[in-house]
Formats: C-alpha cells, structure tokens, sequence
C-alpha cells in the first residue's frame, strides 16, 4: 500500500468515526422515543385491593367448596356456619400484585387453625408456580380438604414473598367457621 492510499484510508476511518460518533446519540435518542415501554398484559385492579397498601401483595377473594355444594366465594373477615363432618376445599384464591410491588417469589398457603389454636398441621398448599407479574391472578390447585369438627375454628391464608433473600409473612386474609353438632 503506497502513501496515499494509506491517507485516504486513514481519512475515511477518521470520517466513519465521526459520523459514527455522532449518529449514534440520536439513534438511541430516537430508539428512545419510538420504541414502546413494556406494560403489563393486565392492570391490576380489585375493590379489595385497592383499599390495601400498594406495595402489598393482596388476596382479593377466595373460593371454597363444602362437601360436594356448589363453590362459594369468601371475603376477608367472613363468619361461615357449618356442620360437624363437613368437608371444607378451598377451590380458587384470587390475589393481586401492584405495580409498586418488587419481589421475586410468592408463595400461598391455607392453614386450618382448629378451636383457635395456631398450629401448622393442618396446611393445604397448592404445587402452582405463581405469577410475580403486576396483575390480578387465580390459582387453583389446592389438593386436600380439611374434615371439621365441632368448634370455632379460623382459616388463615399467608402470603410469602421474597424479596431478595428477604422472606415476608403476611397473615392478613382469614375467615372463621363455626361448626356445629
């Protein structure tokens, strides 16, 4: 390569590096304003919910099956008035996560918490991968009942959710059964 093809080499390097350098801010300016943000499929939204923290993750409702009857759907609080021998399934569980929310791991479980005496025997647990997403989400795999027997008796649903390594409880949606003879 003699000397002048060498400075005409040189010379476009020097021009292509130019252009490059001053092209590619406002590639990405304009990336930046064409390209779509990413959003949520569905917007989290519940009555229930709305009243919670928003950066809580909430159960919305629950629905349960006694015996073989029909599904019934349970709010947070709700007194129910059963007999003796029911079988009591929890069936749905709808729980919403806000957008304010981070975490990376949920997990749902139902304790049966018989005469009023807190004790982790009785859990039902669901095998379900749960969505992390912001959303509103319906899980529904819970595979044992619970057979009551004459008392008050409380079910407890808790929320588990990692953030980092951090795990946080929360045992804020229940509701009570009152078995009769």
């Amino acid at each position: 390569m003699n000397a002048f093809t060498k400075k005409i080499v040189l010379a476009l390097i020097a021009a292509i590096a130019t252009i490059a350098a001053a092209g590619v801010p406002a590639i990405i300016e304009r990336d930046k304003k064409s390209s779509p943000q990413l959003k949520p499929s569905v917007i989290a939204t519940s009555t229930t919910c709305d009243k919670v923290l928003a950066a809580k993750v909430c159960v919305d409702n629950l629905t349960i099956q006694v015996n073989s009857n029909e599904l019934q759907q349970v709010t947070n609080r709700d007194r129910l008035f059963l007999k003796s021998g029911d079988t009591l399934r929890l069936s749905n569980l709808n729980y919403c996560i806000p957008s304010q929310t981070l975490l990376n791991k949920v997990e749902i479980k139902g304790y049966l918490f018989k005469h009023g005496v807190e004790s982790y025997k009785n859990g039902l647990f669901t095998p379900s991968n749960f969505p992390i997403y912001t959303a509103c989400h319906n899980i529904g795999n819970f595979q044992k009942t619970w057979k009551l027997e004459p008392g008050q008796h409380r079910v407890i649903i808790r929320i588990l959710k990692n953030i980092g390594s951090n795990k946080i409880v929360d045992n804020s949606f229940y509701f009570d059964l009152d078995v009769g003879e």
